[in-house]
């Protein structure tokens, strides 16, 4: 689509004249970056009075239908738009979300291209979160609706929640799903009783759906249940008590059901001789190889069962392999024993290791280990800790079907109690654990006021309200946070932008990445940088030149290079004026 713009001319684009663009031709964005501000129309246009109390960010779907606003550091409100990039009376609000249990202070938002993620974060837990939105562009004002939180495909839960409708176990230790993930087997010692729940999607411990009943083990002596594992076609289960030191077979009449029909239970096969304090047990994919991870050796056995899952049959010792962590809990293997994630319940990580032959545990070696006690924010605060991804005492662990996600259970006490389905970039990879959070702390940056990507969704950038300088990351899944190694790079970081406003509360690119414009609230002032390498920060940023904003908005909070349909312009906001003013680039 062709339409009207101005031909620049003349060395200081001083000159213009009518003339026709295609979109394709990027609007000759060099010339809009070399301008920078020279040519910014002061003049501005009040484009929305928000209404709101302490408006701080905003977000605009590209298309220009949907807005998105922080305010008051507790609430994101969506304006949907009948005409592009223009709030008017025929616009209406679709939802107003508190992110006050994420954020008690939030400045940044985000909104992913297709309207598939939103992301927020501020300054009181020095964090950038990701979410889901059931449908594109829809925020609701229940987080547990059809807005996922911490993650891109996953909901966090306490576990008193998910008890919620039935009983509850106040010492849960494991985890369990069916061979199709529409069933979640939870197993305990507060009443020794295995508890089925159905699932409505497949994995997701946010979607449980009825609670079935339970099985009791205590019944048949088992006090002291920890973990619970299936065979392969659901026709046993086997159950390991922490406190016999041993691995019981049950066998059932309705396949992964342990509310009906007949259970009975089999050997008891004790790992006493090897492992004093059993956690969790699993199997290779014919169960001719039997694992059992606990703390008192702390390392994982391996023996070999002459009949499938069968401990009735000869059960051979193989060998232990030591896991070099202190307390071991809960594991799980991929389908083909090549890949291996253990739970350390005392040190808070989960450790992943390669075997360079399927479950032959004596070609262990590890590749990656991650804590998992502070991603989201430096400690649990006490507005979010059942809704966060820092566990105090993380323990069951168990791959879904096709390894692109990863449940673990919280079972430090009733507060932080719960099961989270953690997406993977790449299946049964540890490396690319995808919670949808950045932990900044570790970066020194404590006060996020703004957050932007690339074109292609491959970076991230933060700009931190404190130093005054802007944190890059580069992106293994384009628009995917995650505290995994191979999910996010840290780039390094820009040098101080102070040059334009000692206080600085946003920024964005120009569309070719060759330019910065900034605003800040000291001097009340739109700055402009160049780069030397484009859409990268940690290259040489140059100061050019700023404009005062003071005689239209005294308290700037945030800015954006948007595409409208006459061509770019610069939107701004200010908690002065609780304003979106749109001003021209003039090339």
């Amino acid at each position: 689509m062709s339409r009207a713009r101005g031909l620049i001319t003349g060395g200081d684009f001083e000159s213009r004249s009518s003339g026709m663009y295609d979109s394709v031709d990027n609007i000759r964005i060099d010339a809009i970056s070399q301008a920078g501000l020279k040519k910014v129309g002061l003049h501005q246009k009040n484009l929305y009075t928000t209404g709101l109390s302490s408006p701080y960010g905003f977000a605009w779907s590209p298309d220009g239908l949907h807005l998105y606003l922080t305010y008051s550091g507790d609430y994101i409100k969506h304006i949907e738009c009948t005409s592009p990039f223009e709030v008017t009376t025929g616009s209406s609000t679709q939802a107003t979300f508190s992110c006050y249990t994420y954020d008690t202070t939030t400045y940044s938002i985000e909104v992913s291209p297709d309207g598939r993620y939103l992301y927020f974060g501020g300054t009181t837990e020095d964090t950038i979160l990701q979410f889901t939105m059931g449908d594109p562009w829809q925020i609701s004002t229940n987080p547990t609706n059809n807005l996922f939180s911490a993650g891109y495909e996953q909901i966090n839960k306490r576990l008193n929640n998910i008890f919620g409708i039935g009983s509850v176990d106040a010492s849960v230790r494991g985890l369990e799903f069916n061979d199709d993930g529409t069933k979640l087997y939870l197993i305990g010692f507060g009443d020794d009783n295995i508890q089925q729940f159905s699932l409505s999607t497949a994995y997701n411990v946010g979607t449980l759906d009825t609670y079935e009943g339970a099985y009791s083990l205590g019944g048949d002596g088992l006090t002291t249940p920890y973990s619970l594992r299936w065979n392969n076609d659901g026709t046993k289960f086997f159950a390991v008590n922490y406190g016999t030191d041993k691995v019981v077979e049950y066998s059932v009449s309705n396949a992964y059901d342990v509310t009906s029909g007949t259970i009975t239970e089999g050997t008891n096969f004790s790992t006493t001789s090897y492992e004093s304090n059993p956690f969790d047990v699993g199997f290779n994919a014919d169960g001719t190889q039997m694992f059992v991870i606990g703390n008192g050796s702390d390392k994982i056995h391996e023996w070999t069962l002459s009949t499938g899952f069968d401990l009735s049959s000869t059960v051979t010792y193989v060998s232990g392999t030591s896991l070099g962590l202190t307390n071991p809990a809960h594991f799980d293997f991929n389908p083909t024993g090549t890949k291996l994630v253990v739970i350390d319940y005392n040190s808070d990580e989960a450790k992943a290791y390669n075997l360079s032959t399927g479950f032959d545990s004596s070609t262990i070696s590890n590749y990656e280990t991650l804590d998992l006690s502070s991603a989201q924010w430096p400690s649990a605060p006490s507005t979010t800790a059942y809704i966060t991804n820092y566990f105090a005492t993380p323990s069951g662990c168990r791959f879904n079907g096709d390894g692109t996600t990863i449940t673990f259970l919280d079972r430090y006490s009733s507060s932080y109690d719960k099961a989270v389905s953690i997406p993977l970039t790449t299946a049964y990879e540890l490396s690319s654990f995808s919670d949808g959070c950045i932990d900044l702390a570790t970066r020194g940056s404590d006060h996020p006021s703004s957050f932007r990507f690339n074109p292609d969704g491959t970076k991230c950038y933060v700009l931190d309200g404190t130093d005054d300088k802007i944190y890059q990351w580069s992106l293994a899944v384009p628009y995917v946070l995650g505290r995994g190694s191979t999910v996010m790079t840290y780039d390094g970081v820009s040098s101080s932008l102070t040059s334009s406003d000692p206080t600085l509360r946003g920024f964005d690119f120009t569309p070719d990445g060759k330019c910065i414009f900034t605003c800040g609230t000291s001097t009340d002032t739109i700055g402009h940088f160049t780069l030397s390498v484009p859409f990268d920060v940690t290259s040489t940023l140059t100061f050019v030149s700023a404009i005062d904003t003071t005689s239209f908005e005294s308290n700037p909070t945030d800015i954006r290079v948007v595409n409208t349909t006459d061509g770019y312009k610069l939107h701004f906001l200010g908690i002065g004026a609780d304003r979106i003013y749109e001003m021209d680039i003039n090339f």
